[in-house]
């Protein structure tokens, strides 16, 4: 089907093409503030990311990334089994370069706590959208 210049599109009484149905309205969230709390909220968008958050939230000291072997992640299918440490160490630097957790090095193991300031941040971000 062809458009033809003899075509109406048919308007609400008042309304002219371009102009939509309801009352102006825009976003409370600029750009760059929409774009950071999206990219914080992948990083928060993984089982085993949010068990680990969950679990470095019940300490208030750091937590050896050993110690989080075999308890987070989602079992895989097949073994049963947990993540082993280098896919935690993957999701670790996930939240790590979110911003979430902060770590430092000790050796041969990283240490890991979460920034609750961080936190904070985002659930503030959060209820300010309710």
């Amino acid at each position: 089907m062809t458009r033809t210049d003899t075509d109406r599109l048919t308007l609400e009484r008042g309304r002219s093409a371009g102009q939509g149905c309801c009352a102006p309205i825009a976003s409370r969230l600029d750009d760059a503030s929409a774009a950071v709390t999206a990219e914080l909220l992948k990083a928060l968008a993984d089982p085993a990311r949010l068990q680990i958050l969950d679990v470095l939230l019940q300490r208030e000291g750091m937590v050896c990334v050993c110690d989080l072997e075999g308890v987070v992640g989602l079992p895989d299918p097949q073994t049963g089994q947990r993540p082993k440490q280098p896919t935690i160490s993957h999701h670790l630097r996930v939240l790590r370069e979110a911003g979430l957790v902060s770590y430092e090095k000790r050796g041969t193991w990283s240490y890991y706590s979460v920034r609750r300031e961080r936190l904070r941040e985002l659930w503030a971000l959060l209820a300010w959208l309710r």
